[in-house]
């Protein structure tokens, strides 16, 4: 959207970070909502951690608000703050997409784990019957491990800084699915056919790699869900002859599923206790 066109009628869809200043999600988000015949604008907001609650009182009284999206570090305290979620976010008890509700409460659900599948498989990445490596399971990469596995994948290998926490996602993927196998460590590299870069390494140039592509099997491929920039890790693995995304893809498969929502479309919304 030119910012000529905007008027006091255009609805507005803020995305909150912080910090903020890499964030290119209104290049994606704003030609789609000029496609679809919108006359909404996104614009990033950087928002502490210490605020987030009180932004959102206040967001929740402009009589503009089309809807939020929310990004790190905000996820899963977005989550705390609303009143009703879908099956993604109660699963995940993670949000990346806020509306508000009649009562003046949000609504909450998360899209990221249905954008990455729905980009996987676009791009042929998805393969259900071989072992997938999320490397980082912080909010995007617990949503995209309970995707993958609603996809079929049943054979996930977690590695994190903290690896306690990674052997709790695995508890709870075995919890919602007890076929799944789960595997820590980049020791099990080797027999993934997708490894995925769920951590923030590679927002900004000279930041080490996620991983070393190097560790992976002949025919693997590299998702790597940055999407501000062309990353050093996407660059490496094709080096090696790998097939590599960036996290452009991620982005766009799921701003469809997300327009919806903020039209307030029938969603399976629960209470949340």
């Amino acid at each position: 959207m030119l910012t000529s066109a905007l008027s006091g009628a255009t609805r507005l869809v803020p995305v909150l970070g912080f910090p903020i200043a890499h964030v290119r999600a209104p290049r994606v988000y704003n030609p789609a909502f000029d496609a679809e015949g919108l006359d909404w604008c996104q614009v990033p907001m950087g928002v502490h951690p210490d605020d987030l609650a009180t932004t959102l009182a206040q967001l929740a009284k402009v009589s503009n608000l089309q809807g939020l999206n929310i990004t790190m570090p905000h996820k899963a305290s977005a989550y705390a703050l609303c009143s009703v979620a879908g099956p993604e976010a109660r699963r995940t008890r993670l949000v990346n997409t806020l509306r508000l509700q009649a009562d003046g409460t949000w609504a909450g659900e998360s899209f990221d784990g249905i954008g990455f599948v729905r980009a996987a498989r676009h791009h042929g990445m998805l393969h259900p019957d071989r072992p997938a490596l999320i490397v980082g399971v912080g909010g995007a990469g617990t949503a995209i491990a309970f995707a993958l596995v609603a996809a079929g994948v049943k054979d996930l290998i977690l590695v994190n800084r903290d690896p306690q926490r990674a052997e709790r996602l695995g508890q709870e993927l075995r919890a919602a699915d007890p076929l799944v196998h789960v595997r820590i460590g980049m020791a099990h590299a080797a027999s993934a056919a997708l490894a995925v870069n769920a951590t923030s390494l590679g927002l900004h140039t000279g930041e080490p790699l996620a991983f070393d592509p190097a560790l992976l099997g002949p025919g693997a491929a590299v998702f790597d869900i940055i999407a501000a920039r062309d990353t050093e890790l996407v660059a490496a693995a094709q080096a090696l002859g790998l097939s590599a995304l960036g996290g452009r893809p991620m982005i766009e498969h799921q701003v469809s599923a997300q327009i919806d929502f903020w039209r307030g479309a029938p969603f399976p919304l629960e209470v949340l206790p």
